[in-house]
């Protein structure tokens, strides 16, 4: 009688030192860098067109992105349903704002008031997964009071 006893060798995969954890679409061929916003100040993009039926999207923002006074999302197509928005600060402390909005082409924007110019580790969207269309997140560098609406 013979046994045959082996082992193989345990492999773990994760991020090494010098890559990126930002968000990565499905079929994306390069990882999108994190936001770094233009010289001067305004809206960026932190997150383009992302389904709502996702539920839960985490965008990371990473270091040396800036400060940030207040988020907007608006609709990139549908009517997406957006239920609250998590932000997590550079200094570990976070806070959920509830959103409670549809979006729409011709509806305003849904936009979180940051109190203050913040520097955003990462935000989490929460989306109706049942509502139809995209959504996309931006952040305002400006220091200069609350954006026109």
């Amino acid at each position: 009688m013979v046994f045959l006893v082996g082992t193989a060798p345990l492999v773990s995969a994760g991020p090494g030192p010098q890559e990126s954890t930002a968000r990565i679409g499905y079929n994306a061929k390069h990882p999108k860098a994190p936001a770094t916003p233009p010289s001067g100040t305004g809206w960026i993009e932190l997150a383009s067109a992302t389904p709502a039926s996702h539920g839960r999207e985490l965008i990371w923002v990473g270091a040396g992105a800036g400060t940030f006074t207040e988020l907007r999302l608006t609709a990139a197509s549908g009517r997406p349903q957006i239920l609250s928005v998590r932000v997590d600060y550079k200094d570990g402390s976070h806070k959920t704002f509830a959103i409670e909005k549809v979006l729409g082409i011709k509806r305003r924007p849904a936009y979180v008031d940051l109190h203050g110019a913040r520097e955003i580790r990462q935000v989490i969207v929460v989306s109706d997964r049942t509502s139809p269309g995209s959504y996309v997140v931006e952040a305002n560098t400006s220091d200069g009071g609350v954006a026109n609406r």
